[in-house]
């Protein structure tokens, strides 16, 4: 197990401090950071490295369900340890290291966010004029948009549709206008290893407020449904059911 744990369902008042003195309770915390989008908006969630192993699993024991600012936070081994790039300080740091990380952190998923988008618009070109201004009602109205937003992602890819298993690809709705790709993939791996993450993009470059998840196992996405459906993400509530299209 890792000496990191993912935290999440922060206050959007939650500042890198607050969750360092909380996640004290567990152990000695060598390093907090509250995630951020572009714009320097709290995302909601946060990363917590402690200096022991066992304050770690301590954290998640005690501390899932624990009061944050208002909110019951949940806890969880981080399962991005060392693949977020610059979010790792040289030392316990503060809200310099915190901000330095967080810069290193962002301007990383910049590139493969504008990437992304760009198959994710080319995929979606001639379906979707109804549009999705109803965000729980998008997968309804959007089946036509879906599928070419699915070829998209097939020629990003490399073609692995055929590749996955029956039971691991998530429809994921409600999203807030600001989350990309990489914010719902990182969310979801939580849960478990994340083979795809889209966010489904209209003609006009906008995102339609829902998206797709594959994980690696069918399990893992049952889990993601049971643990993640109606929990709050960068101000939503989230729908998580079965993609009954995949």
């Amino acid at each position: 197990m890792s000496n990191r744990v993912y935290v999440g369902n922060l206050s959007w008042s939650t500042s890198w401090q607050d969750l360092k003195d909380h996640m004290r309770d567990a152990g000695e915390v060598q390093y907090a950071k509250v995630l951020q989008d572009r714009d320097g908006r709290s995302k909601g969630c946060g990363i917590v490295e402690f200096t022991e192993v066992e304050g770690a699993a301590d954290a998640i024991e005690k501390l899932t369900d624990s009061e944050l600012k208002g909110r019951k936070i949940f806890v969880r081994e981080d399962r991005e340890d060392g693949k977020r790039g610059g979010d790792r300080p040289s030392g316990e740091g503060g809200e310099g290291g915190e901000e330095s990380g967080d810069r290193g952190d962002r301007g990383g998923n910049r590139g493969g966010d504008r990437e992304h988008r760009g198959g994710d618009r080319g995929g979606n070109r001639g379906g979707n004029r109804g549009g999705d201004r109803d965000n729980r009602g998008g997968d309804r109205d959007n089946r036509g948009g879906d599928r070419d937003n699915r070829g998209g992602d097939r020629d990003n890819r490399g073609g692995d549709r055929e590749n996955f298993e029956e039971g691991s690809q998530l429809f994921i709705g409600n999203l807030s206008w600001e989350t990309g790709w990489q914010d719902l993939k990182d969310h979801f791996r939580t849960i478990g290893e994340v083979s795809r993450s889209d966010v489904a993009v209209g003609r006009d470059g906008r995102k339609k407020g829902f998206g797709f998840i594959r994980f690696e196992t069918a399990a893992d996405a049952a889990k993601a449904i049971e643990e993640l459906n109606g929990v709050e993400f960068m101000g939503r509530p989230l729908e998580v059911r079965l993609d009954n299209k995949a």
